[in-house]
């Protein structure tokens, strides 16, 4: 080996085993062949409106026919949102704590937009991922019925969103 190294020629290549032909796969330990695996389809992974059940989506909001918006008016009324962060801020206090309301979902925040005589956003479910983002950060938007008011937007409600002043 040292002579063929000193003599310049190039070194000899170790022999590959190929692999068979056809679906199988080179021989494991004992000799045999197993077949390949087949591969599964990709599933299709859920949109963030999607799964919420009863057919809740925040692409196309429908109006909540049960939602008690009667004290809607005067909640509503106390503050001066500038924005659409902070007016999905506000209605979504108002479903948790006028209303008791757990888990308030998209179709009774667009009920909110509509009662309160306020403008709805062209791309509604971008309002919310817009809210939750990393501008705002006021709620966990996961999909059309999993919505929560975060620790910043719990502030922001309390300490910063501008309250309208008596006249």
């Amino acid at each position: 080996m040292k002579d063929h190294l000193l003599s310049g020629a190039p070194p000899p290549r170790p022999q590959q085993q190929r692999a068979p032909a056809g679906d199988e796969t080179p021989a494991d330990t004992n000799g045999e062949t197993k077949p390949k695996a087949k591969r599964r389809p990709a599933t299709r992974k859920k949109a963030d409106n999607e799964g919420g059940g009863l057919g809740i989506s925040a692409d196309a909001p429908k109006l909540d026919r049960d939602l008690d918006t009667s004290k809607l008016a005067a909640f509503y009324g106390k503050y001066e949102p500038k924005n659409h962060p902070e007016k999905i801020l506000v209605f979504l206090s108002f479903l948790t704590e006028e209303l008791g309301i757990e888990s308030p979902n998209t179709d009774q925040v667009y009920t909110c937009y509509v009662k309160a005589n306020e403008r709805v956003p062209k791309a509604f479910a971008q309002a919310f991922r817009d809210t939750s983002g990393r501008s705002f950060g006021y709620i966990d938007y996961k999909a059309a019925t999993d919505i929560r008011i975060t620790t910043s937007g719990t502030n922001h409600f309390k300490f910063d969103l501008k309250k309208k002043t008596a006249e």
